[in-house]
């Protein structure tokens, strides 16, 4: 099996704190990813382990479904997620926080595992057609909710 790992950075001018607390409420993804419906499986705290049903848009399939769970919880510098996708399998993203001056760098690396076959047909094609520009999207579109709050 090969791992993949994908990374987009953004830097926002917005306190740490608070960029880590809209970040890592997952049911606040929606409203800077197009398309995805996130909904806790249980009420609960955000905590490793808590879960989630997920469904987003992926290419031109819409409501693909997937399972989320909290993977990383570590305020304020670090969150992460798993989701279970459907063709992938499990899909990790965390996200850093690093503080300067008055502003956050915020780095989410994607990793996901396959065979060496798919992994050139993902690096080669799906990434840089779909994946990529996804990624870049939701990043820009959270840089804009983030200073929106200023």
């Amino acid at each position: 099996m090969t791992i993949v790992i994908k990374t987009n950075q953004v830097h926002v001018h917005a306190a740490l704190e608070s960029t880590f607390e809209y970040v890592s409420d997952l049911s606040r993804h929606p409203e800077w990813n197009g398309g995805l419906k996130m909904e806790a499986i249980e009420p609960s705290s955000i905590a490793v382990g808590k879960e989630y049903a997920s469904y987003g848009v992926v290419a031109a399939q819409k409501d693909r479904p997937n399972t989320v769970r909290v993977s990383h919880y570590e305020p304020p510098y670090k969150f992460g997620f798993v989701s279970k996708d459907p063709d992938f399998g499990e899909v990790s993203h965390v996200f850093t926080f690093s503080a300067q001056d008055e502003d956050v760098f915020i780095t989410r690396a994607m990793t996901v595992e396959m065979n060496p076959v798919m992994a050139f047909i993902f690096q080669l094609f799906i990434y840089p057609l779909i994946g990529g520009p996804s990624m870049n999207r939701s990043m820009a579109a959270l840089k804009v909710k983030l200073e929106e709050k200023i």
